[in-house]
């Protein structure tokens, strides 16, 4: 998760941390409150549009508020702790996570909940990467397996169980508070962590002095940005000359970063993001699959569950529990596809995302056949092969991306991974979102019937569908520039 080559300053010379599986625990609670967080929101958009009085650019960057700041923070989050103390960072993360999520439920407007959304985006990238970094310090090798293993399965299942705990919370209307209760459950628990992770967990830094490129994090964040926000706000403004013009300003800003990066990393060593990972065809191409399968994968869930509710009339429960076929398809495929890739490679990632792509044909062909009148039964068959999919991806794409990867680069590969696959998702909220909003307005009249506007909803997600099978094509082509199998790290 760390960046620029940290693989050996996470070695602690101390012997094994005696409380490091009690600490674990308290971490684990504390990362699965930042990864539910991701996909919890998405049930309660439409709430929150009615309540608020939002557009839907502003539902948007409720989701990429958080999303994105946790993918650009995270490529930097992993030197802060080595700098400052590991446990001093996450214990920092965990309570301004906790304060984020009591200003989010305490919003009266749009703005403060989209700048409290930021602020538990970049909680969110302290507690994770801080906890993986205490994870491989805390301990011994023969046990790393078990402890990540753990991780891995909180990330899947948090996913989905973000969704399931929303529509359970709105559902439940406590005290009469709406959507509020799905920030403010992170309250008790997150305090919890804290007391946890302050009683147990050591203290651990890097060895040696690391210095913080913020020339570096500051021209990702301007080339990011320059990409994201137009996408997102141009459709409401009605694409201003200036929209496009910031959008092409990205690419000499990320050359610029470019540049940057390889002279910083001759000068001392200290490179945000290691720049010779770039000549290894294999990891760059694992990087731009990841970008398109995670654009197709995350961007579905914002327009699948707001289709569902303000189209077809769902509850917040409704629209959460309609999720669960596609996890229990992704449970049974995952948990046996890491095992499947180490004997057919790269194989099994083309089978998965052909599957998810098959899946949701099967959906856009539902959805469009059905109409105003689709309901969960009809939705099922689809959504278990899209989750049958996921399961093959999902579980061994890290291992066959970072295949052959020197193990010198493991951190800096891993941190870069990591920010990749949350900005493939940022990106795919961005760009489906704004496809599915601008399809709304032609297709929903205001003050629609019923019938009308649940067969124009229908329309719209329909045709959203058949772009994000598209991302999935894209990535399912470029698996095949991958290694055809595991190759052992040196």
């Amino acid at each position: 998760m760390t960046t620029a080559a940290e693989q050996p300053a996470l070695v602690d010379p101390r012997p094994p941390d005696p409380m490091r599986w009690r600490a674990a625990v308290f971490v684990l609670v504390a990362m699965a409150l930042d990864l539910i967080d991701t996909t919890i929101i998405v049930v309660a958009l439409p709430g929150l549009q009615s309540r608020l009085h939002t557009s839907g650019a502003v539902l948007q960057w409720v989701v990429e508020g958080y999303t994105l700041t946790f993918a650009l923070f995270l490529v930097t989050a992993g030197r802060i702790g080595d700098m400052l103390g590991r446990k001093r960072v996450l214990l920092t993360g965990i309570g301004l996570f906790v304060a984020a999520s009591a200003a989010c439920g305490a919003a009266t407007g749009p703005a403060m909940l989209v700048v409290a959304r930021v602020v538990q985006g970049l909680a969110g990238a302290l507690v994770v990467t801080q906890g993986l970094s205490t994870f491989q310090v805390a301990f011994p090798e023969r046990e790393r397996a078990r402890v990540f293993g753990l991780f891995g399965g909180l990330s899947g299942l948090a996913s989905v169980l973000g969704p399931v705990l929303g529509g359970l919370l709105i559902h439940a209307n406590l005290f009469g508070w709406g959507w509020r209760p799905i920030f403010l459950i992170n309250l008790p628990v997150g305090l919890v962590a804290l007391a946890g992770v302050a009683r147990y967990a050591r203290e651990s830094r890097a060895p040696e002095r690391r210095r913080l490129d913020v020339t570096g994090v500051l021209l990702v964040t301007a080339a990011l940005l320059a990409v994201l926000y137009p996408l997102v706000q141009g459709r409401e403004l009605g694409w201003p000359a200036w929209s496009f013009a910031v959008m092409a300003a990205s690419v000499p800003l990320f050359a610029l970063f470019a540049r940057h990066e390889r002279a910083k990393q001759r000068r001392d060593g200290f490179a945000l993001v290691q720049p010779a990972l770039f000549g290894r065809r294999a990891f760059t191409t694992g990087l731009v699959m990841l970008l398109f399968f995670f654009a197709g994968i995350g961007g579905f869930f914002f327009p699948f569950t707001f289709y569902l509710q303000s189209g077809l009339g769902f509850s917040a429960l409704g629209a959460g529990l309609a999720v669960v076929p596609y996890a229990l398809g992704a449970m049974v495929t995952a948990s046996f596809s890491p095992l499947l890739a180490q004997r057919l490679g790269r194989v099994v990632l083309s089978a998965g995302i052909a599957v998810m792509a098959a899946g949701m044909l099967g959906l856009m062909f539902t959805v469009g056949r059905h109409g105003a009148s689709t309901g969960v039964p009809v939705l099922v068959p689809s959504l278990v092969v899209v989750g049958l999919g996921m399961g093959l991806v999902v579980s061994p794409v890290v291992d066959l991306v970072l295949s052959g990867v020197p193990e010198r680069d493991a951190g800096s590969a891993s941190g870069v991974l990591n920010t990749a696959l949350q900005l493939g998702a940022a990106a795919g909220v961005a760009v489906l979102g704004v496809l599915f909003f601008g399809l709304l307005a032609g297709e929903v009249a205001p003050g629609a019937p019923d019938p009308a506007r649940a067969a124009g909803f229908s329309r719209a997600f329909a045709h959203v569908l058949w772009y994000e099978t598209g991302f999935l094509g894209v990535a399912f082509l470029l698996t095949f520039l991958l290694p055809a199998r595991l190759r052992p790290r040196r």
